[in-house]
């Protein structure tokens, strides 16, 4: 008889894992882009804060119904078929590519107030922004529980 160790992410990794997943970029990206309007950006954060809220809620409630793995993929093929099932999970897919590198670039960039070579030398940021998504992709590619670590 094989014995399988459980291996268990914790309830502070798992709660770093979904607030770094899902609000963690809006937290480093949307204060900027809404900054140079001022007090009534903070409307803007308090609306796209509260319209993530709703989507949670929307996935909480369809994970209570249709309890099965694939999240977006699974309950659109439950609801239209197989054709939109396909096209969620693939507009899903490229909007983690792209997000990715919206994410890395944007760490560059507030990487540049520090390092102002990242600026006047662009083969600089793009190394630093290749680097930073293939050092997280090797960081995830180890697991779930390293990747909590990293994240917590």
């Amino acid at each position: 008889m094989v014995s399988i160790k459980k291996r268990q992410l914790g309830l502070w990794r798992a709660t770093s894992l979904v607030v770094g997943n899902m609000v963690g970029a809006g937290i480093f990206l949307l204060p900027a882009s809404l900054g140079i309007y001022g007090g009534i950006g903070l409307l803007g954060w308090i609306f796209t804060a509260f319209g993530a809220i709703c989507l949670a809620l929307v996935f909480a409630r369809l994970s209570h119904h249709f309890p099965r793995l694939g999240g977006p993929y699974a309950y659109s093929r439950e609801a239209f078929g197989d054709f939109i099932g396909f096209q969620m999970a693939w507009s899903y897919w490229v909007a983690n590519w792209v997000s990715n590198a919206a994410v890395a670039i944007a760490f560059v960039s507030y990487l540049s107030i520090f390092f102002p070579s990242l600026v006047t030398k662009p083969n600089h940021a793009l190394l630093l922004a290749i680097s930073t998504v293939w050092l997280l992709t090797f960081i995830n590619i180890r697991g779930a529980r390293s990747a909590g670590t990293v994240q917590l």
